[in-house]
């Protein structure tokens, strides 16, 4: 068992970002937990409606008054309008005033937060008070939609319905569309879903005034039927509204009233939420005498609606700040839904065109003020390190210094994905304002009427289909967004040369396994690891192949100079200068230029813990080795540069046998270009038939040199190391393994009596040198480190699976075997540290360092 220190040590090898991810994590799950057990065991919750009475119900013969507020959990203050109903001189004439709660509070529950749905659950929620009886209604902001579809759809229960602030015909919300309007909430629904799911909030999300069930009225309500349902209520109306609403202009309750006839309009001084309770009594009290009007019959179906009213004054000021903000959020999809707008009679052409073109100039120049105000350090962190990398600014930075590089900048505008590192990249370049916000502008400003026109166009053909597909308008929201990602991933790169050959980059990506992501591509590999260290009932009986070689049996973690020490004698081992951090900074300046004096440059630096090649730097100078020592901020390792191929061998003894053999041999090949005087080293990445497949990789590792014409005949090797991270090729070359080599690896592994199983990195001038036995060790695995056959991409995928997972099988046996042989186990914590500091690395990409 790990004593206390040795737990401390082990959590101490983990990078902080992991403990707190995983922290997060836990507390989320917990949140859930303990939320779930109130929600979603109960869904009769979620449709259940608190009613709270107010005022007192003796010798209250008048028909009861139920108010419904402007939002869901509307804070303290939720019942605000009712209690000032109850207030007012001559509420005593009324009848008794409910206040109702939307059902919100365990909205998790819930399939939809549209008024109709809601308007259901209040309506069976009041039977069991009020029974089959009739009532008045008044809805204040969003309730008033509630109590609209209440009334629509039971007329017989409502005597009068009475709507404050309420938003009315779809046209005067918002963006004034229906489908406009859902790509607006839908970007205003994610915040408060991602927040609701994802964050630890412990149940007390749902109980503050805004959240998912605030959101999710907005975006589950449909308003597109709502001059339908004003045009057929019939009963006795009153609309209330402030004059100067700037959320709901008072020319939505103007539009309203044209709709019902018989509906008395207040405009009242104030903005949104303004009421007057006292017109609201006596409209009541007037319903409950008879006096009030009512609409002698209802309107046919096909009698045109009354026109509408363009936006003017403070409507069109709003209207035009609601486009700008939009074009913050999705720049295209706002230009689209303006040329709708237009195309309605909502708002003019030009001022819709002016409006998106000023809103996409001012993102543009934010993100050129985030470049230079926060420099290229900012792309080492997020945000911005996940849409702009860091490599691209040196390529970028040649096309800026080229007669047309604004050219590159305008051009941007109309490629989609460019914009945001090109303009954050203008930035940190520091490049001349004045004339790249005129560029910029005059781009903006030739693209939008583009976009607003085809909107424009297709858009009222879409409308017309839209009522019946409205119930589905989220999935379609949700599949435009797919369709515009692959128009602009696919459709628009394949109408150039290069984005074709981005083309067949992706697509050699999805299709060809060996090109995979790590993650996927061993996922298999460490599922295995798993089962078959359970079917020997130990997690870490794999560790216990290798008994003292290293702390953890050789396993991805242990230190690299740990796993060579025992071979060191060995004049096959690689001459290797371990440094620690614990040693003063000048003590290991002077050694490692002692080694450096000794083996000569280039001399190859090594972090003590990573894989595949991360954080691995080629030192040509003294500068750049003082520099990199002085610079530590781990343990590290040199070692002597040894030129030649390179090799991945592994290999097994059967566990209590004196034997051994290789089981796999993998050549690592460069990957190499040609110049022909003419093309740049970025075109001649994209021409060529191998390097095409991994161009990404090979962009980002010589960006500082993409821009030059390589010199005929030129070779340029392109790989930085032999790994596979920096580019190598991996090719099965089981044809290699001859009676020497095998000869010669078993004695060089047996220099360490307790290993069972290994993969050693090899070094040899040629292939006959290799075959006679003749090579240098670099690198030393241990337990699980299988062979990359995995990314040989001319073998059957089948075939290398099962090759891996025999290596696997050797591994666990080796270990089991051990294990009954009482070895002592490696603990699990030690282990999962110890990995966790490998795969936690920042830089899991490296460079070689710059001459």
């Amino acid at each position: 068992m790990s004593t206390s220190a040795e737990r401390k040590r082990n959590l101490g090898r983990v990078p902080v970002k992991w403990i707190v991810l995983v922290c997060y994590v836990l507390l989320v799950l917990v949140s859930r937990w303990v939320t779930s057990g109130d929600r979603e065991p109960k869904p009769e919750l979620a449709h259940q409606v608190e009613f709270k009475p107010l005022g007192s119900p003796q010798g209250r013969t008048a028909l009861p008054v139920i108010v419904i507020p402007h939002l869901p959990d509307g804070g303290t203050d939720w019942d605000r309008t009712a209690v000032d109903l109850v207030k007012t001189r001559g509420a005593e004439d009324v009848g008794l005033v409910y206040a109702v709660r939307w059902p919100t509070a365990y909205h998790r529950s819930r399939a939809s937060m549209s008024d109709e749905s809601i308007a259901d659950d209040m309506l069976r929620s009041l039977e069991p008070r009020l029974g089959k009886g009739r009532f008045h209604l008044v809805g204040e902001g969003m309730g008033g939609m509630v109590a609209l579809a209440v009334a629509t759809k039971y007329p017989d229960r409502v005597a009068s319905l009475t709507l404050v602030s309420a938003p009315g015909a779809q046209e005067y919300t918002l963006l004034g569309n229906a489908v406009a309007n859902k790509f607006v909430y839908f970007f205003h629904h994610i915040p408060f879903v991602l927040f609701d799911v994802a964050t630890p909030h412990f149940g007390l999300a749902d109980r503050v005034p805004f959240n998912r069930g605030y959101s999710g009225v907005f975006f589950d309500s449909d308003l597109s039927d709502a001059k339908a349902a004003l045009r057929a209520w019939n009963g006795p109306a009153l609309l209330v509204h402030g004059k100067a609403d700037w959320i709901t202009p008072v020319d939505a309750a103007r539009y309203s009233s044209k709709l019902m006839p018989q509906a008395r309009l207040i405009e009242v001084e104030g903005g949104h939420g303004v009421e007057d309770s006292l017109e609201v009594i006596r409209f009541i009290a007037s319903v409950e005498s008879g006096q009030a009007a009512k609409r002698p019959a209802p309107v046919p179906a096909t009698e045109p609606y009354p026109h509408l009213v363009a936006s003017d004054g403070a409507r069109f000021w709003i209207l035009i700040l609601i486009i700008i903000l939009c074009t913050f959020v999705a720049e295209d999809p706002t230009c689209l839904a303006a040329g709708l707008l237009a195309a309605e009679g909502i708002i003019g052409f030009w001022w819709a065109a002016l409006a998106c073109t000023v809103g996409i100039f001012i993102g543009d120049m934010v993100l050129y003020a985030l470049g230079r105000w926060l420099g290229r350090g900012a792309l080492r962190r997020a945000p911005l390190k996940w849409i702009v990398k860091e490599h691209e600014i040196d390529r970028m930075a040649g096309w800026f210094g080229s007669p047309r590089g604004m050219l590159v900048i305008v051009s941007s505008r109309f490629i989609p994905a460019s914009r945001v590192p090109t303009f954050v990249t203008a930035g940190i370049l520091r490049l001349g304002l004045p004339r790249l916000s005129l560029l910029l502008f005059t781009a903006a400003l030739v693209w939008t009427p583009v976009l607003m026109l085809l909107g424009s166009t297709l858009g009222p053909p879409f409308m017309e289909q839209f009522p019946r597909y409205k119930h589905y308008a989220a999935w379609i929201v949700l599949g435009l967004f797919a369709f515009i990602w692959f128009f602009t991933h696919w459709v628009v790169p394949a109408m150039t040369w290069r984005g074709r050959r981005e083309i067949v980059m992706k697509v050699r990506g999805l299709m060809q396994p060996s090109l995979w992501p790590g993650w996927l591509l061993y996922l298999p590999v460490r599922l295995g690891i798993v089962l078959l260290s359970l079917r020997h009932r130990r997690l870490t009986a794999f560790a216990s192949a290798n008994p003292a070689l290293g702390r953890i049996g050789g396993f991805i973690g242990d230190a690299k100079s740990l796993l060579l020490r025992p071979f060191q004698r060995d004049s096959r081992c690689c001459p290797t200068l371990a440094l620690s951090l614990e040693d003063p900074s000048d003590e290991r300046v002077k050694d490692s230029a002692a080694f450096a004096a000794c083996h000569g440059f280039p001399v190859v630096f090594k972090p003590e813990v990573a894989e595949d090649g991360a954080g691995l730097r080629f030192v040509h100078t003294q500068e750049q080795l003082e520099r990199l020592v002085r610079g530590a901020t781990e343990d590290f390792l040199l070692q002597k540069f040894i030129s030649g191929f390179e090799f991945e061998v592994v290999w097994r003894r059967n566990p209590g046998k004196d034997d051994g053999s290789i089981m796999a041999i993998v050549q690592k090949r460069d990957v190499t270009v040609r110049g022909d005087g003419e093309q740049t080293l970025e075109e001649l990445i994209w021409l060529d038939e191998v390097t095409v497949s991994r161009a990404n990789l090979f962009l980002r590792c010589h960006a500082r040199d993409l821009n030059r014409v390589i010199p005929a005949g030129q070779k340029v090797t392109l790989n930085l190391t032999g790994s596979y991270g920096h580019g190598a090729r991996c090719l099965h070359r089981h044809d290699l393994i001859t009676v020497e080599l095998d000869t010669a690896v078993t004695q060089f592994a047996k220099r360490f009596p307790g290993l069972h199983f290994a993969r050693f990195d090899l070094r040899a001038n040629s292939i006959e040198d290799l075959k006679a036995g003749r090579f240098t060790v670099t690198e030393v695995g241990g337990c699980c480190h299988v062979s990359s056959l995995l990314r040989d991409e001319s073998l059957r995928f089948s075939r290398s699976y099962e090759a891996v997972w025999g290596q696997l099988r050797a591994c666990l046996e080796a270990g089991a075997y051990n294990l009954a042989q009482n070895v002592r186990p490696v603990p699990l914590d030690e282990l999962m540290a110890r990995w966790s500091q490998a795969r936690g690395r920042h830089d899991e990409f490296a460079v070689s360092e710059e001459l």
